[in-house]
């Protein structure tokens, strides 16, 4: 079975994420301090009905001190802050892997802008064509450690090796991957592996 045919399969498979929108946001500048840490607050309806208060951390793109210049350029370019999730116990949400081919020299980071996340591929040797894969606004997934009052990001990315991606239960050996994807996750709820094939990224659900 090819990889397209097993995204299709298994698309159907990942959860839904928060639908509602902010009730209260803090209101954002029109054009954002990207130099300094800050957090975005405020609260959003609940699945259930319930209010509940967010604070999402965002760093800026000095943070991530081993970026190349030239992600760092396009970053900052668009003022991107780099979400935190509520799990984060150090700077995270970019990432470097081999996303194109095997010992291909790519990146990839959340974006915030302005209350919204986009997910940006840099492909080595394009770094200054990054790829838009998807956006979602940053409360759209939320998330809490057990008895926390006050919610956070839930979105997170990872590299996801290609032995991983091979030995895993999910494709019972269906596919031959050779170089690596890019988990992007609703934390201890569910995961998509972005996976470029044949000029196309195919998005592999059920992950978990």
């Amino acid at each position: 079975m090819n990889l397209a045919a097993v995204a299709a399969l298994m698309s159907g498979l990942i959860a839904a994420g928060w639908q509602s929108s902010p009730l209260h946001p803090v209101p954002l500048p029109p054009v954002q301090d990207t130099n300094t840490e800050r957090v975005e607050r405020g609260e959003v309806q609940s699945p259930n009905g319930d209010s509940v208060r967010y604070r999402i951390r965002l760093l800026p793109i000095a943070s991530f001190p081993d970026l190349p210049a030239p992600v760092g350029e396009q970053l900052n370019r668009r003022q991107c802050m780099i979400p935190q999730s509520f799990e984060a116990q150090a700077p995270e949400n970019v990432i470097h892997g081999s996303f194109r081919t095997a010992g291909s020299d790519d990146w990839a980071a959340l974006c915030s802008v302005n209350g919204s996340t986009t997910l940006y591929v840099f492909l080595g040797g394009q770094f200054d064509a990054p790829i838009a894969l998807r956006s979602q606004p940053d409360t759209a997934w939320l998330g809490a450690e057990p008895g926390a009052s006050i919610f956070g990001s839930g979105w997170g990315i990872a590299v996801r090796s290609a032995a991983t991606l091979r030995a895993s239960r999910q494709m019972h050996g269906a596919a031959d991957f050779d170089h690596d994807g890019i988990e992007d996750a609703r934390l201890e709820r569910s995961a998509t592996v972005r996976y470029w094939e044949d000029g196309k990224w195919l998005a592999i659900s059920g992950w978990n």
